[in-house]
Order: C-alpha cells, then sequence, then structure tokens
C-alpha cells in the first residue's frame, strides 16, 4: 500500500528540525558555554543534518556518493549524539568513547562493504538499522535502569525506546522484504517511519536541551548544598535541614540529639604538614563519619574543622553510642599524605539530646553542644561530653 507522499519532503522536514534545535541549542550555549555536552550535541545535529541532506539529494548527485557519504555522518551523528547523552549521566569515560569510535568504525565499513558487493537496498537498510540498534542499547539501558535518572531523563529514554523498537522493525522488514523495501519508496511503512521519526527528533532534541538545563540546575543546587572539600552539607543546608526536623519532631514529640564535633589540634596539622594535607585529613574524616551514619542523619560542615551531626528520633543513649563508635573510628583513622607521613587524628564531640518543642532553636541547640565540645576540649581531647539538661 502506497500514500501519496514525498519522502523527500519528509527528510527536508527532518532537516529543518535538525536546524531550529540547533538554533535553539546555540540561544542556550550562548549562557551555558561551559556545558560540553551542548557543544557535542550540536555537532551531532550538524552531522544528523548534512546526512540527510546528503541521502535526500541521492537523485541529484552520484548514487554512490549520497549513499556512502549519507550513511557514514549518519552513524558519526548517532555515535556523538550517545556520547553528549553520556556525558549528561556522567558514564562517558575514556573506554566508553574508545568503544563507540570502534564501534562506529565497523558499521561505517560494514556498510561500504555491503555497497561495493551492491546489496539490494534493503539489507543495506537492515544493515544501518542493526548498527543504531548496537549503538544505542548501552544508553538506553543506562538512563532507564539508573536509579538515579530523572523523569525528565526517563521520558527522553522512553522515546528513544521507542525509537529503537522502530529500527528493529525497519531491521526486519529490510531483510524479509529486501527487494521492495527502499529509502525513497512512499509505502504505508516508509511513511510511517518517517513520520515517527520525525516526531522523535524533535522529542529528542527539546528533551536534551531540557536534560542539559536541568544538569545544569543540579550543578547549582550541588553548590549551594553541599561543602566543596567534603562533599557533606555545608553550613546553610545543614542549618536548614536541622530546623526543619526540629519542627517534624516536635510534632511527634521524639526526641533529637545534635552533636558538634572538632578535630583535635588540627591547626598543628596544617602547620606542620601543610594545607594540603590538613585538606586531606578533613576529606578522610568525612568520608568515614558519613559511612557510620544513616540515610536520614544530618552531617555537615560548619567551617574549617568543626562539624556538625543531627540524629532524628535519637535518644541520649543511643547518640551517646553512636558518638563513642565515631571517636573510636577517627582514633584509629591514619592518612597518608606522601613521602611515608602519615597522620593520626582524633576528635572530640559535645553532644545534646532533647525532645523538641515550639521554643527549640536550632542556635540554642548549636550553643549549648558547644559548650559541652569546650569542656571536651578542657578535659584532655579526644572524648565526649554530653549536656544533661534539655534546653
Amino acid at each position: 500500500m502506497s500514500l501519496d507522499f514525498s519522502i523527500r519532503t519528509l527528510i527536508f522536514t527532518i532537516v529543518l528540525g535538525h536546524l531550529f534545535s540547533g538554533i535553539l541549542g546555540i540561544a542556550y550555549m550562548i549562557q551555558h558555554k561551559k556545558d560540553s555536552s551542548l557543544y557535542i550535541f550540536l555537532f551531532a545535529r550538524l552531522f544528523d543534518t548534512i546526512a540527510w541532506v546528503l541521502l535526500g539529494l541521492r537523485d541529484d548527485i552520484n548514487l554512490f556518493i549520497s549513499i556512502s557519504l549519507g550513511n557514514s555522518f549518519l552513524i558519526i551523528a548517532h555515535t556523538t549524539q550517545i556520547i553528549a547523552f553520556l556525558i549528561i549521566k556522567k558514564r562517558c569515560n575514556k573506554l566508553v568513547k574508545r568503544v563507540y569510535v570502534i564501534a562506529s568504525a565497523i558499521a561505517i565499513l560494514v556498510i561500504h562493504l555491503a555497497i561495493l558487493l551492491q546489496y539490494v537496498e534493503g539489507v543495506r537498510i537492515s544493515i544501518m538499522s542493526i548498527s543504531m540498534i548496537i549503538l544505542w542499547c548501552y544508553p538506553i539501558y543506562v538512563f532507564l535502569m539508573d536509579k538515579n535518572s530523572s523523569v525528565l531523563q526517563k521520558t527522553v529514554a522512553f522515546i528513544y525506546l521507542a525509537g529503537f523498537i522502530l529500527l528493529i522493525l525497519r531491521a526486519y522488514m529490510g531483510i524479509s522484504l529486501s527487494e521492495s523495501v527502499s529509502l525513497m519508496s512512499n509505502n504505508i511503512y516508509n511513511v510511517l517511519f518517517f513520520i515517527c521519526l520525525y516526531l522523535i527528533m524533535l522529542i529528542g532534541n527539546i528533551g536534551f536541551i531540557l536534560m542539559a538545563k536541568e544538569k545544569s540546575d543540579m550543578e547549582l543546587t550541588k553548590v549551594a548544598t553541599y561543602d566543596e572539600l567534603t562533599d557533606i552539607f555545608n553550613r546553610r543546608a545543614f542549618l536548614l535541614r536541622a530546623k526543619e526536623n526540629i519542627s517534624l519532631f516536635s510534632r511527634r514529640n521524639e526526641p533529637i540529639s545534635f552533636f558538634l564535633i572538632d578535630l583535635d589540634n588540627f591547626k598543628k596539622i596544617n602547620d606542620v604538614y601543610g594545607h594540603f594535607a590538613g585538606d586531606m585529613v578533613l576529606k578522610d574524616f568525612a568520608v568515614k563519619i558519613k559511612n557510620q551514619l544513616r540515610d536520614y542523619d544530618l552531617f555537615g560542615r560548619i567551617g574549617g574543622e568543626e562539624f556538625t551531626v543531627l540524629l532524628p528520633g535519637t535518644n541520649e543513649r543511643e547518640a551517646f553510642e553512636v558518638a563513642e563508635r565515631l571517636r573510636r573510628i577517627a582514633e584509629k583513622a591514619s592518612v597518608n599524605v606522601g613521602r611515608d607521613h602519615i597522620i593520626k587524628y582524633t576528635i572530640s564531640i559535645g553532644i545534646v539530646t532533647v525532645i523538641p518543642d515550639e521554643h527549640t532553636s536550632i542556635n540554642t541547640l548549636y550553643k549549648i553542644s558547644d559548650d559541652a565540645l569546650y569542656a571536651a576540649k578542657r578535659n584532655g581531647r579526644n572524648r565526649i561530653e554530653v549536656v544533661k539538661s534539655s534546653p
């Protein structure tokens, strides 16, 4: 069954779609110049545009050049686009790039062998479809199976999964109906394929720009929320979430415990070994403590070598047990700062446990635990002091 529909018109529409998407991408990129994924994605759109122009002009230029260069640019375009997608997910290391470069080269070689051996067009279409299926397997799997994928990322992945399924059907048709399948055929299956390809291209392009913006927003949020050195909550983020917990557990009438932790003699570490070594100690400490806390416990760096922990739903006895575990882990820790220099460190902890009410403030808890912390310092360091009275 054929439709009175020009495939060349659909190809021209796809080319226009890529051009307009490129314009949108450039407009967005002007204010996000550091996003390498956008540059790579725009190059992918450029290669895609060149590919479809060459394929669309097959009746006007040399057929071998049209098929050879058109298919080569199409493979390069999809590979480049996949790399841009994987950069968004931070899954594009040197090994992945190398594998995709090799896979693309093999795909281009195979399609050229098919052209030189003068296989019918249906077989060539199947080879191209299978090549695309192989290339897209990994990114679609990553986006759909990664538990950290956002709703937007999963939505875009499902759109590309639809294209993945279309390619499987097209590969099957190319093999089973090899004599009648042609790129420029206006049969219903070919027309529907190009219409679906256009829709996937359009939605996918917009989806990528939205994902790039989402990634940029998440990075800004992380900068505003996490301490750059230790990758735990910074002062502002910790205090904000602590206030939310105080309000919540006030309504529940359940206890919370607040720790103020200080690394003992940290200034001496900086003076003797340098600030780089001091930073290594801080990072080591943060990792070790974070591994000992529950997912819903709060852990933040207030400044310098001073850290805070808030344990929701934790009474005084339980809080002391946690603090003692943290103290022992720090006491056993050692940091190799190079040249056979091993740094040992200890911590002092001030604890206050309360059942909060509407009058309980984070500033009050901080002040009381700070007094307890300095009592621990005065009493010899590497110890815990607990405030008995409730604020």
